[in-house]
């Protein structure tokens, strides 16, 4: 028959793990024993052995959420004004018009002022993590930053016009 072998159980692989090995002094992470760089178990205990590359900081979640959150505004930006333009063809009644367009531009300010707070909070906080350059990340934080403070400026400048025409007329 054959010689058949057994793996341990492993734990889960934190995200951005390769098994990648490096050629020398592997230890393992659970028992810390000395680990053959050509095995993927510990000879010790069973635990998976997994080594990151040499020379690469796992990436700031921060800094990336920074970026997400920057793309939610973008989308919020766009959604919302998709329905505020329906709503300008849709309603036939002037004097309801106006109302309405406030009415949603006011959604759309505090949808998109909360998404970009949060996305300039976790933007600096990501550029806070990533100042001693030991984690990637830095350009996704600053992006997230950039491009959530355009978006609320626009919309904060698009609420106030519409402010303006609603206490003109």
């Amino acid at each position: 028959m054959g010689v058949m072998s057994v793996a341990a159980p492993t734990q889960r692989l934190p995200f951005g793990t390769t098994i990648e090995r490096v050629r020398a002094g592997v230890s393992c992470p659970r028992c810390r024993a000395s680990s053959d760089p050509g095995e993927p178990f510990c000879s010790h205990c069973g635990a998976r052995v997994v080594v990151m590359r040499a020379g690469r900081a796992p990436a700031d979640v921060t800094a990336t959420r920074s970026l997400q959150f920057a793309a939610l505004v973008v989308l919020a930006n766009t959604v919302i004004g998709a329905l505020t333009f329906g709503v300008v063809f849709l309603v036939s009644d002037a004097a309801r018009l106006l109302e309405a367009a406030l009415f949603l531009e006011g959604i759309k300010l505090l949808v998109v002022g909360v998404l970009a707070t949060t996305a300039i909070r976790l933007g600096v906080r990501g550029i806070r993590d990533t100042a001693a350059g030991g984690l990637r990340g830095r350009g996704r934080a600053v992006a997230g930053i950039v491009i959530s403070s355009i978006f609320a400026l626009l919309v904060l400048l698009s609420f106030s016009a519409v402010l303006a025409m609603f206490l003109v007329l």
